[in-house]
């Protein structure tokens, strides 16, 4: 299974309502994306947001994240957001949330 990790900061309060339209457009698209097999979210404060999913493919996560509500959010991400990370790796569970935190920051050498 793949485990993709996202991090996104946004860039203020101003940025908040483009960014909520982008997260409602996309879990809506996630509802029917074929082989999700997880989905959480998880704020940090009041702009830092995080997604969990894990997929049954690598293809079948490329084929959500390219195209639909994602593809338009993706697109539009760079100003809503200054930071963007993520994290992908093959697993066998999904792995919980502090986990996950830990294995997106030291991918980018935070603490």
């Amino acid at each position: 299974m793949l485990i993709s990790i996202t991090r996104l900061h946004v860039r203020g309060l101003w940025a908040m309502p483009f960014f909520a339209m982008h997260v409602i457009r996309s879990v809506s698209q996630s509802r029917q994306a074929k082989g999700l097999l997880h989905f959480s979210t998880n704020r940090e404060g009041l702009y830092t947001y995080w997604t969990l999913t894990a997929w049954e493919s690598e293809s079948d996560m490329k084929e959500f994240r390219n195209k639909g509500n994602h593809l338009k959010a993706m697109q539009k991400a760079r100003g809503i957001a200054d930071e963007l990370q993520y994290h992908r790796y093959e697993g066998d569970t999904v792995p919980s949330w502090d986990d996950a935190m830990r294995a997106l920051h030291e991918k980018y050498g935070r603490e």
